[in-house]
């Protein structure tokens, strides 16, 4: 057992990481539910295909409904550059807790010792880069626990700016290292600056005026891009485009369909209130 100051999920981590010992790495949250057999299928996997990471599915549980990411029963094996594109692309999920990772192939990566949030993204990214082979049992191993005082619902603040600077990071990244996934880190990098953009006009861009100008400014540089951009999300695309048409009539739609379809967004502002 390691003990320290709280510092955050990342140093806890990388904690853990410092002294790990054992053949594979895992990560799972406290209040999560875990099915049984699922080491034994993560490590079957990853022996049976000679992988450097094993992934099943997952069952996301929020207060107001359920999602399932899998569950076709269905197995996947993705080389080095397969890898990364699912990573941006959605088809694996940013998350460590629903992975284990060989451990001679992650040593030496490490967790953003200063984010709470979208911590996983990058060391997923760092550690598909390390892996020659990545296998994907979609069975529903994992119940991931998100409650009304998680920071995933957490309202928007400072702490969500800091994962754009990674995403921005990855995009260099891959200019210098991992040309043929520039496109599909600028896509990324879009996104996740839409995501934020969604989350501040749902709330106030008054309120975040420094935060949704630097927003702006982000998106502007991809002005050329988005719109030939084969891995830019179709409603970020859109919802760009209007965005730059009218602000103020994105922002009006955005909050109608937020609270007609009780979108997360719309929870993270009452979470404030």
């Amino acid at each position: 057992v390691i003990h320290q100051v709280n510092k955050g999920v990342s140093s806890a981590r990388n904690a853990g990481l410092a002294v790990a010992k054992g053949q594979y790495i895992g990560f799972v949250d406290a209040d999560d539910v875990l099915n049984t057999k699922m080491y034994e299928v993560l490590i079957t996997n990853i022996k049976k295909h000679h992988a450097d990471i094993s992934i099943c599915g997952v069952k996301r549980i929020s207060p107001d409904k359920v999602q399932f990411f899998g569950g076709n029963k269905t197995i996947k094996v993705y080389n080095r550059d397969e890898g990364i594109t699912g990573l941006f692309g959605g088809e694996i999920l940013l998350s460590n807790y629903d992975k284990i990772y060989k451990r001679e192939t992650v040593q030496g990566i490490y967790f953003a010792p200063d984010l709470s949030i979208f911590e996983d993204a990058y060391y997923n990214f760092e550690a598909l880069k390390a892996a020659n082979k990545t296998v994907y049992d979609d069975s529903i191993l994992y119940d991931y626990m998100i409650r009304d005082n998680s920071l995933s619902q957490a309202a928007f603040n400072q702490k969500n700016m800091k994962p754009l600077l990674l995403t921005r990071n990855i995009v260099n990244i891959c200019e210098n290292e991992l040309p043929h996934h520039v496109d599909e880190a600028k896509a990324f990098d879009f996104n996740i600056n839409m995501i934020n953009l969604n989350m501040i006009l749902v709330e106030s861009s008054k309120a975040h005026d420094k935060e949704y100008r630097i927003i702006k400014e982000n998106l502007l540089h991809y002005a050329d891009f988005y719109k030939g951009g084969r891995f830019v999300s179709k409603r970020y695309k859109y919802g760009y485009t209007l965005f730059r048409f009218s602000p103020f009539l994105y922002s009006s739609i955005l909050k109608f369909y937020s609270a007609l379809t009780k979108s997360e967004h719309i929870n993270r502002k009452k979470n404030t209130q």
